[in-house]
């Protein structure tokens, strides 16, 4: 058995997108870096999601597109349907659907191909290690059995949601356990259908249904045509249905969409994706954290593919600065942090509102929102694009008397712009380092707790 090395500049937990790309991007700086997957080298790229990966991400790497037998199809944006199907909003934006398998097997050879030091398969991060400036390093078991430690100026988190590292890393400033309420458990079928079945949505666009209410409580269910006769269905919904979420999506979503006789199911899954904003902090003195293990899925719709790819490259951007100056403390890490909340974590935050507004909301209020143009596909895309809701309320209030007088609906949109408008301020004004942190988190931890309570309270009530 060969013996790994055990010093590095960089050592990564995970080959997932967010991992592999950190790689990629810290070898080809000329960083001495050691990469470790969980799983086998041949089943990397594997993971419950939706598949779409969105175009914009591959200009901004300035890396290839998916191709060839890596791409399935390529899609004009979302439509996010009302729980009654009757109205939907239309988000343009181009995605690419991948074969997740083969992407992630592309993303980790090129990353071993760009120069790494070390990639270790079937090799579990246990704790981390410590000097006293901070980490130092990891304790890992190898796919031996064996126990070792390996040593690095920076460790690169991207190990998932459940992260062991961020679960037990000795910090102040990294949250461990993501509160249950923000996280969406999750569960998908690809279904391949006979040739001459119509689709149920239409193939140019991705499908979200938000029906709080009844088929997707605490998420949504997404319809993602891979091909024009391969679709990926799945259900996102609160954590507590663990035990029941087949059921439940046999029952209200597969059975529902899927009428045709003689499919094939390809695959089925299960997983849970956090869904909210980033972490306040996504680093500390010798770590950076990284895609599901930072919460780093944009809570509009659940994508993190491209959010982790970006997460990866930025840093290793500021890893290579940290090796430059010989300084791996939070001091110098901090930049990540600016970084990650300048890119999309103020975008993430605004969307974080919609989200819990969404989630608790009664389904015929939804309805009626969407009907009745209360929000429009130009704001869903603002948020989408630049983390901005602007609702002209003199034309909100003539729709809502032009249908049935609700009151109550006005004053929680007004409560929903008056917290937009809040956290994007607060998110503006995000520390520049961290002398000022403490002071913004207890803010952005009250601003949510208020936010929190208004809108599952009221909602729920």
């Amino acid at each position: 058995m060969e013996i790994p090395k055990l010093n590095f500049d960089v050592i990564i937990v995970g080959a997932g997108t967010s991992g592999t790309i950190a790689a990629r991007f810290a070898a080809q700086q000329g960083l001495k870096v050691c990469l470790i997957d969980n799983n086998t080298k041949s089943d990397i790229g594997t993971k419950v999601c939706g598949d779409g990966v969105l175009a914009t991400i591959f200009n901004f790497l300035h890396i290839n597109p998916p191709k060839g037998n890596e791409l399935l199809s390529l899609k004009r944006g979302f439509r996010i349907y009302s729980p009654d199907q009757k109205s939907w909003l239309t988000i343009k934006i181009p995605l690419y659907f991948v074969d997740r398998l083969r992407f992630g097997q592309r993303l980790l050879n090129e990353a071993i191909d760009s120069g790494i030091d070390q990639f270790l398969d079937k090799t579990r991060a246990i704790n981390l290690t410590y000097n006293k400036e901070g980490v130092d390093g990891i304790k890992v078991r190898l796919k031996s059995g064996s126990k070792v430690d390996l040593k690095s100026k920076i460790v690169i988190d991207a190990s998932g949601c459940y992260s062991t590292l961020r679960r037990t890393i000795k910090s102040t400033l990294i949250i461990n356990e993501i509160p249950k309420r923000d996280l969406v458990l999750c569960f998908r079928d690809i279904v391949k259908l006979p040739s001459e079945s119509k689709l149920t949505h239409d193939l140019d666009y991705c499908t979200l249904i938000i029906d709080p209410d009844k088929r997707s409580p605490g998420g949504f269910i997404w319809y993602f045509p891979k091909s024009e006769t391969i679709i990926n269905i799945g259900l996102g919904t609160f954590i507590q249905y663990n035990g029941s979420i087949k059921e439940y999506f046999q029952k209200y979503v597969f059975d529902y969409f899927i009428t045709q006789p003689n499919f094939n199911i390809i695959s089925s899954a299960g997983g849970v994706v956090p869904l909210r904003r980033p972490l306040p902090s996504c680093a500390d003195n010798g770590i950076m954290f990284v895609g599901d293990a930072a919460c780093h899925v944009d809570p509009a719709n659940g994508g993190g593919i491209d959010v982790g790819m970006r997460a990866g490259y930025h840093a290793a951007q500021v890893a290579k600065k940290a090796l430059v100056a010989n300084d791996y403390s939070l001091k110098t890490l901090w930049e990540y942090n600016s970084i990650i909340m300048s890119d999309f974590g103020l975008k993430h935050a605004a969307s974080d509102i919609i989200r819990l507004f969404f989630q608790y909301k009664p389904s015929k209020d939804l309805n009626f929102i969407i009907k009745k143009n209360i929000l429009t596909d130009i704001d869903i895309s603002k948020l989408w694009f630049h983390g901005e809701l602007d609702l002209n309320f003199k034309a909100t209030i003539k729709k809502i008397i032009k249908g049935i007088t609700r009151p109550r609906l006005l004053l929680e949109l007004k409560s929903l712009m008056k917290y937009m408008n809040n956290v994007i301020d607060l998110y503006k004004h995000y520390p520049n380092s961290v002398d000022s942190f403490k002071d913004w988190r207890e803010k952005e931890t009250s601003l949510f707790e208020e936010i929190y309570s208004k809108f599952i309270r009221t909602n729920l009530s």
